[in-house]
């Protein structure tokens, strides 16, 4: 983040941190704790009921939206390459690079997602994903809340961009890498995707493991909530969340066990990549 972005970050949280709401932003409980402080003006609570963990003051929809149009920035996943750039990345299939979705696209069909089905990738950035899954052979419709971003997707990685509320038909997965610790309200993705998906569907959802047994071991965890990150999730919560509105989900970290998550069996969850894939719940 640029200098003038902090100043008016830490500006803001002072202003706001005398009053702030403490409440859980995802199950709206009053029993949260406080778990770290930071800056003197922010801090990490925790919900005893569902297991969120929350960065205080918090932000409005509204204010998550306009941050995102310009001041957010993290190098490769925000930078728009130029021309020449982005057709070298084209031709090495992004392979190698900070966005390579190899792994990603190899847990996709360890999961059972097979080549030709539909895959909505929300939360797109530029388009680099998306690129790479359509390039797996899956079908894929894409969103970003960025509207340079987003017009980059399009324009640049030919992206077929749609907001949830306007895609042209179900999807059979709904896919977010390091999207959900952005979000003011977690459940806001678990809403959309039980909306978009096909009644047998799977959500797949990539994040930092917010696993505080990490903290000691993991260089740099205490980055993993902030500014950009309002939200640290652990494995617990998730599988919570999942199971709230009504997926079956199973937890994984990095390195990605793909037998295991073939099988369908839960694995270790003390890596520092965290995926949730949860299937609609046939009841």
């Amino acid at each position: 983040m640029s200098l003038a972005t902090r100043a008016r970050y830490f500006l803001s949280a002072g202003v706001r941190w005398p009053g702030a709401d403490r409440m859980c932003p995802a199950c709206h409980s009053l029993k949260t704790t406080l778990l770290r402080r930071k800056y003197l003006v922010t801090a990490l609570y925790h919900c005893e009921d569902c297991q969120l963990m929350f960065r205080v003051p918090k932000d409005t929809r509204e204010e998550s939206h306009e941050f995102y149009q310009a001041d957010y920035e993290q190098g490769f996943t925000t930078q728009l390459p130029d021309r020449d750039t982005i057709e070298g990345y084209k031709r090495c299939g992004f392979v190698g690079t900070a966005k390579d979705y190899s792994d990603y696209v190899a847990v996709l069909h360890a999961a059972g997602l097979r080549s030709g089905q539909v895959v909505f990738d929300f939360g797109c950035s530029w388009g680099y994903g998306s690129w790479q899954l359509r390039k797996a052979g899956f079908k894929v419709y894409s969103y970003e809340i960025s509207a340079p971003r987003a017009r980059y997707a399009k324009e640049s990685l030919e992206c077929e961009m749609y907001p949830p509320e306007r895609l042209p038909e179900k999807v059979d997965c709904f896919f977010s890498a390091h999207v959900i610790e952005h979000l003011p309200d977690p459940c806001e993705l678990w809403r959309m995707a039980k909306r978009v998906l096909k009644r047998d569907g799977m959500f797949v959802c990539f994040l930092p493991n917010g696993n505080l047994s990490l903290e000691n071991t993991v260089k740099g965890f205490h980055q993993r909530w902030g500014q950009a990150h309002p939200l640290l999730l652990s494995p617990e919560c998730l599988l919570l969340m999942a199971q709230r509105y009504g997926f079956e989900p199973t937890a994984y970290t990095s390195p990605y066990n793909l037998e295991l998550i073939a099988s369908r069996q839960p694995g270790p969850v003390t890596g520092d990549e965290m995926v949730v894939i949860a299937r609609l719940s046939r009841e």
